[in-house]
């Protein structure tokens, strides 16, 4: 009696620990998937880009443009040196670039190195203090046309805009940009003074009163509206 007693107890007692082994694997494996299942959740927002990032490389943006106005060197003269130079005019920088020794380099804003003469395409830069947004600066203008009275000069400028990486799978990348900016047009007047382009035909006259008759001449000839000056080009023979 006391045998089947001790044999039911050892079986009783089996029976316990394998339902408690039953029960602590399925808390295990319960827990596993919930991890397994959160890993999943998570590494859907771990993009690519977001591991490479984390390896400390980084894809760069695709640049759309370039900062200079020829992307190729140019041969050019510099002032009063007979040597021609290859340099390239960085229109974002509003500075020139050239080679020297085999490297790039950029010449200093300084009046001897001024004017730049492209050969080829037979443009001439001058260093200048101008009147520009409200206030005077120092770069380079185009020479566009050498009036009686004045020459006409020309600013060319670029802009640059900033790209930025997708945020998410949804979004995409925004390349980084370069893109003209409208031209600015001055003129030089034989005194030596620098005024910006008027916009009315009243200011052009002000500007140059002894062709006053002329100027509106060509106005009224060429039918250009008074107000709006972009065909500016259409008055050189008034100006001249």
């Amino acid at each position: 009696m006391i045998f089947l007693l001790s044999l039911y107890k050892i079986n009783a007692m089996k029976k316990y620990i394998f339902n408690i082994t039953l029960l602590s694997l399925s808390i295990l494996g319960n827990s596993l998937f919930g991890q397994q299942g959160n890993a999943n959740i998570s590494n859907e927002n771990v993009n690519f880009r977001n591991l490479i990032g984390r390896s400390g490389y980084v894809n760069p943006l695709e640049t759309k443009g370039s900062p200079y106005l020829y992307t190729e060197y140019k041969k050019a003269k510099i002032a009063n040196n007979q040597t021609l130079v290859d340099m390239r005019y960085n229109a974002y920088k509003d500075e020139v670039d050239i080679i020297n020794n085999g490297q790039n380099m950029t010449i200093y804003k300084k009046p001897e190195y001024s004017p730049i003469h492209i050969i080829d395409s037979d443009e001439i830069l001058y260093l200048l203090e101008y009147p520009y947004n409200g206030k005077k600066v120092i770069g380079y203008l185009f020479e566009v046309k050498k009036l009686d009275t004045a020459t006409l000069l020309m600013k060319i400028s670029k802009k640059y805009d900033k790209g930025k990486y997708a945020q998410d799978s949804f979004d995409r990348d925004k390349e980084n940009v370069y893109e003209d900016l409208p031209d600015v047009f001055y003129f030089q007047k034989n005194d030596g003074q620098i005024l910006q382009m008027p916009k009315t035909k009243d200011d052009l006259i002000k500007m140059f009163p002894e062709k006053k008759d002329k100027i509106e001449s060509e106005i009224k000839d060429k039918k250009l509206n008074p107000k709006n000056m972009k065909m500016f080009s259409q008055l050189f023979r008034a100006l001249s």
